[in-house]
């Protein structure tokens, strides 16, 4: 089963979202879970991770800055704690 994302803290950091590149070889390591209207994954293309965001009513796909595969993945725990949204 996914992870749900919980209500972001009070003090949490904004990340910055860009629309969604054409990724022919995007592998997607982690997932929240499908029942929202909004799905959060955890990708990685060409050595690098980033996070991407998918609006399943309007199916508009958008992705923070492309970094390391450490640094993507501590903002995907950062993502699941509320931290970061």
């Amino acid at each position: 089963m996914s992870p749900h994302l919980p209500d972001p803290e009070p003090d949490h950091t904004r990340l910055t979202w860009f629309k969604a590149r054409k990724e022919p070889r995007r592998r997607t390591l982690a997932w929240t879970c499908h029942c929202d209207v909004v799905v959060h994954e955890l990708c990685t293309a060409g050595g690098q991770a980033f996070l991407r965001r998918t609006d399943l009513a309007t199916e508009e796909v958008y992705e923070t800055h492309r970094m390391s595969t450490r640094a993507g993945c501590a903002m995907w725990h950062a993502l699941l704690s509320g931290l970061v949204r």
